[in-house]
Order: C-alpha cells, then structure tokens, then sequence
C-alpha cells in the first residue's frame, strides 16, 4: 500500500503534458521515494539518473545587430558593421532612445552627415583607419546614452563616453539652451570620442591616406568654430569686408548654420567640400587650424554650401 501511495504521488503531472526532460525529473523522484520506502538510507541526488547531464553554456556577449536594443554594442562590433548600418543605428537611438526623457532626438544630425558622406564615396568601410575613427564617435554616444537613460554604467574605456553622457544629461535638465552654452559641450565630447577613435585607427587600422590625414584636420576646424563660435564670427567681419562683403555681413547666421548639429545639411555638404579640398596639396596637422591662406579658402566654400542650403 505504501509503494503505491508513494508511486502515485511521484508521477505527476500527466505523462502527456510532461516535456522530456520532466519525465527524467519524475524518474528520479520516484526513485528516489522507493528507495526511501525500504531503507533508512540518505535519499539518492536526483544527479544520479541524468545522463550525459552538463553545466549550461556561459552567456554570450553582445552581438550584433541585437546589441543596439540595450546599447551595448561593443567598439569592435561596431567597427565590423558597415557603414549603412551605423547610419542606421544613430538614426534608431536618436528616435528610439534620446527623443523622449533626454530631449536629444534630434543632436547627432551632424553626425548623420558626416557618414552619410562617407557612404556617398564609400569610405569607412571595416577595417580602415575612417572606420576606426568613425566608431569611436558612435560608440561613445551610445554608451553615452546607455549612462544617461541609467541601462548601464560601461564606457568602453572610451574617454568621449562620460561627456556624452555629461552632455545628454544637461540636455534633459534644459540647461543647454542657449547655443553659447550647447556648443562647447556638444564639441568637446564629439572631441574626446573622435580622438578615441584616432587612437585606436592608428595602432590597429589599415594606414591612413593623406587625404584621410587632411580631411580629418579640416574636421578639426569645425569643432574649434563650435568651441570659439563668437570669436570666428568677428574675425570673419574683420578678414572678409573688403575681399567678400556679403560673406562678411552673414558671418552670425552662417557660422551659426554650419555648426548647427540638428541639421544633417551643414556636415554633409562641409564634409564634401572638406574631402575634396584634402585631395590638394595642403599639408598635414595642426597648421590647417591657423594657415590664414587655407581658411580664407575653405571659409568662402563653406558658404557656398550655406548660400545652397
């Protein structure tokens, strides 16, 4: 009577609903029950009757495109994407994450452009030091964001990644509004994610063009312009009213244009004049940045996209 009592209570529930696996368990315990019922002996681990049992495999790390639903993509996933996919993914974070508490929906236009320029000439392809560079910006405004909406605290070792966050935190406090205000902190953290990327371009990417060396010097000029915005307007009434007048007279609602992040226009059109400008024979490094003759070239071509805006 007892050995059917306890076989009874053992199995259930019905063998029909019950998994494989289930069924092993259910073995087991009745097993178990009968052992229990003739002998005073420990009862037997239900380890025991599970073939071939194994640990279950570690989790895996995050993989792309899954990554972007908790914006953990790594540098190196990143990197390996393409750039179609990069555009793709600054354009889901910007309406899927940054548009609602963090009033950001709309901050990294400028970066829309720039990559939409380099998949206009196919460049930033995996591998290449404007891959590197590239992923460097995009990985730190998403883990930027990730810190700011409170999903992680990670920074990818990326310096840019905490003023990102920085950043989109002062955005959703409203403490930007003004473009005195905004455009610093919008330049020095897009600064410390492109320098990022540079390293890393440098140690681990195929060689850089001087082409690639130069347009990247002339990307130099628009974060200073962002960081000294009121200065470069005054020195372009000064420099450009007797050699270009209409130029001189719209220098505030220019340069306030080109730097204007929440337009895709000013770095598309900027990048282009910029890559095009690094095919000729100016030379490489921080002499771009204060050659009177190069910015009295490059400046009159960025209005040139202002006046077609």
């Amino acid at each position: 009577m007892m050995l059917t009592t306890t076989l009874s209570s053992a199995a259930s529930p019905s063998p029909a609903k019950r998994t494989e696996a289930q069924d092993t368990v259910v073995v087991c315990q009745t097993m178990d029950a009968l052992v229990g019922s003739f002998t005073p002996e420990p009862k037997l681990d239900i380890q025991c009757c599970i073939k071939g049992s194994s640990p279950p495999p570690p989790p895996k790390g995050p993989s792309w495109p899954s990554c972007q639903q908790t914006l953990s993509c790594t540098f190196d996933l990143i990197q390996k994407s393409s750039i179609s996919d990069r555009l793709a993914y600054v354009r889901y974070m910007e309406s899927h994450f940054f548009s609602g508490q963090l009033k950001s929906g709309t901050q990294f236009r400028a970066i829309e452009g720039v990559i939409t320029f380099f998949q206009s000439k196919g460049l930033g392809g995996a591998g290449t030091w404007v891959s590197y560079v590239d992923s460097g910006i995009v990985e730190a405004i998403q883990r930027g964001g990730a810190i700011a909406l409170g999903m992680s605290s990670a920074t990818g070792n990326n310096p840019g990644t905490e003023k990102w966050a920085d950043f989109l935190h002062e955005m959703q406090t409203g403490s930007l509004g003004s473009r005195d205000a905004h455009d610093p902190v919008w330049s020095r953290s897009e600064q410390a994610a492109t320098e990022y990327g540079k390293s890393r371009g440098d140690s681990e990417a195929q060689p850089a063009s001087t082409q690639d060396l130069r347009w990247f010097q002339f990307t130099q000029l628009f974060r200073l312009i962002m960081r000294n915005r009121s200065v470069i307007i005054h020195s372009i009434q000064a420099f450009f009213i007797f050699t270009d007048p209409p130029l001189a007279l719209a220098a505030s609602p220019f340069i306030n244009w080109l730097t204007d992040v929440t337009d895709i226009k000013p770095t598309l059109c900027g990048s282009a004049v910029a890559w095009d400008l690094s095919a000729l024979d100016t030379p490489i490094g921080d002499g771009i940045l204060t050659d009177a003759k190069i910015l009295a070239e490059i400046i009159p071509k960025f209005y040139e996209c202002y006046k077609n805006r």
